[in-house]
């Protein structure tokens, strides 16, 4: 699993690409915590490597409990690369509505860009 932070036009985007396993939350959380107050905080997971054996339901329910938490602190999560398994499970568990969804890391950097519903 890779983080890394980029600073642009008062955003503060922490990418997480690679396997996202419960221990790696308290990696993230520290970068996020290196965001200055005045930026926009925002985390951005890569789950183009997600696939159906990876989606039981006690691992889901963990990896959206962590994100829940996130955005309990004021962070916008977006959710990117997708594939339609994972994208139609997250439409029929009415998280989509919970998080935002982009292509990739490229879409983050668009000044003023608008996440779309998952």
């Amino acid at each position: 699993m890779d983080i890394t932070n980029h600073t642009h036009h008062n955003r503060h985007i922490t990418f997480v690409q690679g396997l996202v396993k419960q221990q790696a939350f308290s990696e993230i959380r520290q970068a996020l915590a290196t965001a200055p107050q005045a930026d926009v905080r925002q985390l951005w997971i890569d789950c183009s490597h997600v696939d159906r054996t990876q989606l039981t339901t006690s691992n889901l329910c963990l990896f959206v409990g962590e994100l829940l938490k996130f955005k309990n602190e004021q962070v916008q999560v977006v959710l990117c690369g997708m594939d339609q398994t994972t994208e139609k499970l997250f439409i029929l568990l009415k998280l989509d509505m919970l998080f935002g969804k982009a292509r990739s890391l490229q879409d983050a950097l668009v000044p003023d860009k608008q996440l779309v519903a998952a």
